[in-house]
């Protein structure tokens, strides 16, 4: 039987952590759980519950900067009117992350700190140019979250650091977007997963991108930042032309692995269709095109066009069948 302990505060869990080696922080533990039954880490290694700390959870603005604490429920960030608004990139990969019942237990930072190279709330954090905070021994340090993913379950903290938070600056005239494929409609992991950010220079279709980014899911052995979207983008509108290259460089960037959810070659076609997807749709919503309302999950618009897309939250989008391997274009 494992040692159990569940502090009241950061400072505390934090002593907790460096006076115990080997010890495990449990948030809402739906990975924890079944990564011991599995026996991917040590059954009996003493847990520390953060989920009574309450300043490790919620959301919170301060001008155009996001704050979203490490314990926050993922369906708390699905349906935070502030972020649906504003970074739904974030808000699209917490509707499809699991059920129900998982979104209500499992939290942004334990989904974080799991690192697994599927993770939903990676890419848009990545896309949108987040950092963690976290707290330690030492005190209080920040990195970009890119910067926290050593390979597939594996993070750059340190004995007895806490993940507090990530923190997302969100400027006007900016759009985001998350979609990903799976074999599956509901309850699967990514095959693949594509966020886009977008800064526009002003408002309708025509209007120059200042600034892009794109992240990819599931492709690598951790997230990554499409390399060149700014050179490729940057002071010109979104054409269908630079779309292409967008996508040639998000399947470029893929170093992706053959499993059950799809091969290496149809995982690197599919990030360049969903980056591009991606992309075309936090442009319109930075550019004030977009009709409102969540993206299709895999970012698939009818052809009777955006001010007509199938966007509805938990209907399929019946206009494509690229859940399945081999049918996405």
């Amino acid at each position: 039987m494992s040692a159990y302990q569940r502090p009241a505060s950061v400072a505390e869990a934090v002593a907790i952590l460096r006076d115990t080696p080997g010890a495990i922080v449990l948030a809402g533990g739906t990975d924890l759980v079944i990564d011991r039954r599995l026996g991917r880490v040590d059954p009996d290694a003493p847990l520390v519950d953060v989920s009574a700390i309450d300043e490790l959870a919620g959301v919170r603005w301060d001008g155009d900067v996001l704050h979203v604490g490490a314990a926050t429920a993922i369906s708390d960030i699905e349906r935070d009117p502030g972020i649906i608004s504003r970074a739904p990139a974030l808000s699209e990969a917490a509707r499809v992350l699991g059920s129900v019942q998982i979104r209500n237990m499992a939290t942004l930072g334990g989904n974080l700190c799991n690192a697994s190279p599927a993770a939903d709330m990676t890419p848009p954090l990545l896309a949108h140019d987040a950092v963690v905070v976290v707290y330690g021994p030492d005190g209080v340090r920040e990195q970009a979250v890119i910067s926290l993913f050593t390979g597939p379950r594996g993070t750059s903290l340190a004995a007895g650091e806490l993940v507090v938070g990530t923190r997302l600056r969100i400027p006007a005239r900016s759009g985001s977007c998350y979609v990903r494929q799976t074999v599956r409609w509901a309850m699967d992991l990514a095959g693949v997963g594509a966020a886009a950010w977008v800064l526009a220079g002003g408002a309708g279709s025509d209007a120059p991108i200042e600034a892009a980014r794109v992240a990819l899911g599931a492709v690598a052995p951790t997230a990554v930042l499409v390399p060149g979207v700014d050179h490729l983008l940057v002071g010109h509108p979104l054409s269908a032309e630079r779309l292409a290259a967008v996508r040639e460089a998000a399947s470029a960037a893929c170093a992706p692995i053959s499993d059950v959810r799809g091969t290496a070659e149809y995982r690197r076609h599919v990030a360049g269709v969903l980056a591009a997807r991606a992309l075309s749709i936090a442009h319109a919503r930075a550019t004030g095109v977009w009709p409102g309302g969540p993206a299709p999950v895999n970012g698939r618009i009818s052809s009777a066009g955006v001010g007509q897309h199938r966007a509805h939250r938990g209907q399929r989008d019946t206009t494509d069948a690229s859940a399945r391997p081999g049918t996405l274009a």
